[in-house]
Formats: structure tokens, C-alpha cells, sequence
């Protein structure tokens, strides 16, 4: 009778390399939001706002973009005339938008040198203001 010992060895690497090497499934979390209960903040009159839809497609102050590209460079610019007064930058997304956007636009600040955005989030029928 031969000796399997080499070949249990043999069998226990492979079994070893495909646990480590195989792509585990990514796991959704399911969250449950907190609500916003917090005093709605003032909003300043030179604020700017950057929406995402839905699709992931960003505005700033109500106009729409198609391209991040072009999102991109309008913000700078609006960013940069009034970067004297140091606006507020308020970011609404809706409710069902994937993080993706988010993130992207997140770095892009954080890239740009703003610290701080504002979030919109809403309460029924109240609007409240969450700093990042």
C-alpha cells in the first residue's frame, strides 16, 4: 500500500491556497438609518449646492450636469468666485442614490482642500442640515 501522506500534504496546500485566494462574496449590510432629530442650522444665502439624483448625475445649484468632467470644473469655478466669502457647501442626494457618487465627490473635496460639507437630510416635512 502506498504511502499518502505526500499527497494529503499536496491536497491540504491546494485547500489552503483556494480559501485564501477565492473571492468572497461582498456582504450588503442592512442599515436602519437614524433619523435626523437635531435643529434644523441656518443656511447661508451664498451656499452652495451640489445634488446627486438618483442616477448618480450631479447639479450644483439646481443645474444639471452630464459628466462629471464638466460638474467638475463648473464647481471649481463656482467654488473659486467665491472663495473670499467661504461658502457653505450643502450636498443632497436622494434617498435611494448609491454611495459611489458620494464617495467620489467626498474625495474630490477632500482633494480640493474643503474639510467640511453640509448634508441635507429630511424629517418628514423639516430639513436639516448635518455637518460631515
Amino acid at each position: 500500500m502506498p504511502d499518502m501522506t505526500a499527497l494529503l500534504d499536496v491536497i491540504f496546500i491546494l485547500l489552503i491556497f483556494m480559501m485564501l485566494t477565492a473571492n468572497v462574496a461582498p456582504q450588503l449590510l442592512e442599515l436602519d438609518l437614524p433619523q435626523a432629530s437635531a435643529p434644523s442650522k441656518h443656511v447661508e444665502a451664498n451656499a452652495i449646492t451640489v445634488g446627486i439624483s438618483e442616477q448618480g448625475m450631479f447639479s450644483i445649484n439646481q443645474q444639471k450636469f452630464e459628466s462629471w468632467d464638466e460638474f467638475e470644473s463648473a464647481l471649481k469655478i463656482q467654488i473659486n468666485e467665491q472663495q473670499a466669502t467661504k461658502p457653505q457647501l450643502l450636498v443632497t442626494a436622494d434617498k435611494d442614490v448609491s454611495l459611489q457618487p458620494f464617495i467620489k465627490l467626498a474625495n474630490w473635496l477632500s482633494e480640493q482642500g474643503i474639510a467640511v460639507a453640509e448634508v441635507v437630510v429630511s424629517e418628514a416635512e423639516n430639513q436639516h442640515i448635518k455637518r460631515l
